[in-house]
């Protein structure tokens, strides 16, 4: 047995002898045959003391899984997309429509009006639309832009007889167009990144033809377009003459347009979160006796966080001051969004767009949009709009219009006082089928109508004021399903609605009263379906009810086809 003490002095003697040992002879050289550890590792801190668990936040609702290309479904569904920066790509759509109403046998309210020579019970036409674009064909600075309409249509005429020239029928329903036309609405050709990039000219953009200018008002014209596309600054000046969209007979409103536009973005000048925009437009007048005209505008955009905006603009007519718009933008949590709008209109503004300015005599004819003299009105807008639980979307607004006219003042009837609330909401049952329901009242104020202190049947009532005429308020109801089994597959919709209307008296008669409500409702149904990626067939049918003040015609009816194709 070896005792504890000499175990430790053995222990002792092999120390001191290896000693000696290391000191007689040197020790090997030692090599490294092996990478040496990565610089960056470090050894791991010790543990800090456990801090108390912190409240869970509000789970967020996952990002959709990006695209991969790998997927044979992602991979058809990105087929079916059109490429914007294909070299060509165009589209055709050619449609048939046909509208009708059927006589119901009831007497008209005033004179008895009879199919075939009062108006027409069926009428058809055909339509085109044909879209083109071009970039970096024949220069890569160079694109453009073509839009053609095509409307195929014929009048509908009528021989009384013993007579030698016949008289135009009133189609069923009334659209915008009575005989064949053939138009370009827009066609353009751009040249850009075609300068030195010397003094930042590479920004500079240059397009010519039928355009659109965005400005004081969406305008279309026919002309040139010189712009600057910069990040602080960005300019544009445009020349050219105002193309008619409302009829092509308005020859007597045919202007010479110049203007243009500057904007300050000083987010990036002097780290301010606000934008400054000015603009002018300019009209001048072809024929002898049409005022000219100049519209100036004034936009500033204060964006103080990325879920706020406030919008201040203010435009002027010939340099008055005709109208002013307060703009306020919120949105919470990425789904719900507020918007506020309050406009004051003055009595120097136009009536309809920048052509149509008020003139000397507001009480001469025009052929369209006879709106009366300009009044000034205040009206004030709230739209609010959420998702719920992310398959219920809701929807509201409220809007208040006050008639600023003076005491005393005559009143229009396009100026009146009214309030209107509204609301929709929409719920996704399943992955493939909403059920929507909406609502919408207005109700206006209207001056009262006197009535005359003698007998109306000696004495011919006179014709009552613009301001006592119109709807005095009207109720909407509607509804609509809608199945969808993907983007670009097939979809496909009904929509159903219901709307009451009361009117103004603008005639009283005691012994023979006058129906002042209408009641009416209709619907659609729109089937969309595509055959592989580049062929869409659509295809919607519109009913309508009888209306009160026309009970000698009733079941209204549209249907059109439609087949468009991509490439």
């Amino acid at each position: 047995m070896i005792r504890p003490a000499a175990l430790i002095v053995s222990v002792h003697a092999a120390a001191t002898l290896v000693g000696a040992a290391a000191q007689a002879e040197p020790l090997p050289q030692l090599n490294i045959t092996h990478e040496p550890l990565p610089r960056h590792l470090r050894m791991r801190p010790r543990a800090a003391a456990a801090a108390p668990p912190a409240r869970p936040a509000t789970p967020m609702p996952a990002a959709p899984p990006p695209q991969s290309l790998t997927e044979p479904a992602d991979r058809e569904e990105l087929a079916a997309l059109r490429d914007v920066l294909a070299p060509v790509s165009f589209s055709l759509t050619v449609g048939y429509q046909v509208d009708g109403a059927r006589p119901s046998g009831k007497a008209s309210l005033d004179a008895p009006v009879q199919e075939g020579r009062d108006y027409t019970a069926l009428r058809s036409y055909g339509f085109g639309e044909l879209f083109a674009s071009t970039r970096g064909v024949a220069l890569d600075s160079l694109s453009s832009y073509l839009a053609l309409r095509l409307d195929a249509a014929q009048r509908d005429t009528y021989l009384p007889p013993d007579q030698t020239s016949s008289v135009r029928l009133a189609p069923p329903i009334a659209t915008w167009f009575e005989r064949t036309t053939f138009e370009v609405r827009t066609g353009w050709a751009e040249m850009k990144d075609f300068l030195p990039r010397r003094w930042g000219l590479r920004k500079l953009r240059f397009r010519a033809g039928n355009q659109y200018i965005y400005g004081p008002w969406v305008l279309h014209l026919d002309g040139a377009l010189i712009a600057y596309d910069g990040d602080i600054v960005t300019a544009n000046a445009y020349a050219g003459g105002r193309h008619s969209d409302y009829t092509v007979d308005l020859a007597n409103e045919r202007y010479a347009v110049t203007g243009g536009s500057l904007r300050v973005d000083l987010r990036r000048l002097a780290s301010l979160p606000v934008a400054i925009t000015g603009e002018t437009m300019a009209l001048t007048s072809y024929v002898a006796g049409q005022p000219d005209s100049t519209h100036r505008q004034l936009e500033i955009d204060w964006q103080p966080r990325r879920d706020l905006n406030v919008l201040v603009q203010a435009r002027t007519l010939d340099d008055k001051l005709a109208n002013e718009r307060l703009q306020f933008r919120a949105r919470y949590r990425q789904v719900t969004n507020l918007v506020f709008e309050l406009t004051r209109r003055l009595d120097t503004d136009w009536r309809w767009d920048p052509s149509l300015i008020a003139a000397d005599d507001p009480t001469s004819a025009r052929r369209y949009l006879d709106l009366g003299p300009v009044l000034p009105q205040l009206v004030a807008s709230l739209r609010a709009g959420t998702l719920i639980a992310e398959n219920v979307d809701l929807l509201a607004r409220a809007t208040v219009a006050v008639d600023l006219t003076k005491s005393g003042d005559p009143g229009s009837s396009y100026s009146a006082a009214y309030v209107e609330l509204g609301g929709a909401l929409e719920v996704r049952l399943r992955r493939t089928l909403a059920v929507g329901v909406s609502a919408l009242s207005r109700q206006t104020d209207r001056e009262e109508l006197v009535a005359p202190e003698t007998d109306i049947r000696l004495v011919a009532q006179p014709l009552p004021v613009s301001a006592a005429t119109g709807e005095t308020g009207f109720t909407e109801l509607g509804t609509r399903v809608r199945m969808s089994l993907g983007a670009r597959t097939f979809s496909t919709m009904l929509e159903l609605y219901g709307r009451r209307t009361r009117y103004a008296e603008d005639y009283v008669d005691p012994t023979n009263p006058i129906e002042n409500r209408d009641v009416r409702g209709g619907g659609r149904l729109t089937v969309d379906a595509w055959i592989g990626k580049r062929l869409r067939l659509f295809a919607s049918y519109d009913l309508s009810t009888a209306i009160a003040f026309s009970p000698e015609i009733t079941s209204y009816k549209s249907l059109r086809l439609t087949m468009t194709g991509v490439y």
